[in-house]
């Protein structure tokens, strides 16, 4: 009885995050066709499950349980591929990932009548282990895709940077929830005598069931995963006012020995009031045009801060890894990023993002942004 109510639960957790994610398809980058069909495989899987007590759906059961278990991780692979190029268009090729192995089993599965039992049995073992490798196989390649174009994935613009780590944590929980649920299915197997070739008790699927569901709440719960790049830009701004946003730029607590008197000096003055004095400069620098303005100066921002220059040139000295000319660039090339995602192209020229954003020429804002973001403009516009 609580196994039908598990199943019941994931199921239907399973259709309403299938119904959400859907209407953003094409504008969230967390969202490829691969991901929709292993959750809409799950969900029909658990639903058949929770109803077998009930309705003789047996052999039906058995064809689900089948197609599940041999596409679950190359369809998973494909979802990090496609993650990972930012890409939510099917491609004939990858398919085969898919179809090849599942028209291999479907063709055993549609004969196993015509065959003597112990035929079948022999030949059902070295298949169903063939499918535990082919599936450890995905697994490994997921991992290694994962590890190095994702999880080590790095961005000096803020905006790409924080979107990075959502989607490191995102499938980090999403790669350890499959290894997990692939565990489960070996201890399944072990533990059961009368063969390799179909498990149909499905011992502790249960377990299973409670790893899918705890998936479905984390992707439900999580606004920036389920709606996309645009909810997760309000949520920045959010923050904006009251956090210091640049963490990766920020040094809060300079620890190396001063030697120079002036900044000796200086240090003793402002000391308590560094965090106030960055959460100012990225306020200004997020929410204002000033980082905009050609030949932007030192001097403008401590006027606008209303502070001596002195202050601004010691927090840059000593409390930034990169310099005031450098901070300038990551604040307008953030600038560009944000235009470029909001269509900016759609009206008008390279040349003029390039001034509007506050660099003297075009030159000068290409160099800059590829600098930053690893692509050219129009190679970051294009994806």
């Amino acid at each position: 009885m609580i196994e039908q109510l598990i199943f019941t639960i994931t199921a239907l957790l399973g259709f309403l995050t299938l119904i959400l994610i859907r209407f953003r398809f094409k504008s969230n980058r967390h969202i490829n066709f691969y991901l929709l069909l292993f959750i809409f495989l799950s969900s029909v899987r658990f639903s058949i499950h929770s109803v077998s007590d009930v309705l003789p759906l047996q052999n039906f059961q058995k064809f689900i349980d089948l197609i599940f278990f041999i596409t679950l991780w190359p369809l998973l692979y494909l979802y990090f591929t496609n993650l990972v190029n930012d890409n939510n268009q099917i491609k004939i090729k990858e398919l085969a990932h898919v179809i090849v192995p599942s028209l291999v089993f479907l063709i055993l599965f549609g004969i196993e009548q015509y065959v003597t039992t112990e035929a079948l049995l022999m030949i059902g073992k070295i298949l169903f282990l063939s499918a535990i490798v082919w599936n450890i196989a995905y697994a490994i390649a997921s991992y290694k895709l994962l590890k190095n174009r994702v999880w080590k994935r790095y961005s000096d613009v803020v905006i790409i940077n924080q979107q990075n780590k959502i989607i490191k944590r995102w499938t980090q929980i999403l790669f350890s929830i499959f290894v997990l649920m692939f565990i489960r299915f070996l201890i399944s197997v072990i533990l059961i005598k009368n063969g390799l070739w179909y498990v149909a008790q499905n011992n502790y699927m249960w377990v299973g069931g409670l790893l899918w569901i705890g998936m479905y709440v984390k992707i439900l719960y999580s606004p920036e995963f389920l709606y996309g790049y645009d909810v997760f830009k309000n949520k920045i701004k959010e923050l904006k006012q009251q956090t210091i946003i640049f963490d990766n730029i920020w040094i809060t607590k300079h620890n190396t020995e001063i030697i120079n008197i002036l900044d000796v000096k200086l240090k003793e003055k402002i000391a308590l009031n560094i965090e106030n004095y960055i959460i100012a400069i990225e306020n200004l620098a997020l929410n204002t045009n000033l980082f905009f303005s050609k030949n932007f100066k030192p001097t403008d921002l401590s006027h606008k801060l209303n502070i001596p220059k002195s202050h601004v040139l010691y927090l840059f000295k000593y409390h930034s890894k990169i310099s005031f000319a450098d901070f300038i660039k990551t604040i307008r090339i953030q600038k560009t990023v944000l235009l470029l995602n909001d269509g900016y192209l759609d009206s008008n020229t390279m040349e003029s993002l390039a001034f509007e954003t506050g660099f003297s020429s075009y030159s000068v804002f290409f160099k800059s942004f590829k600098s930053i973001t690893g692509k050219s403009p129009q190679e970051y516009s294009n994806n």
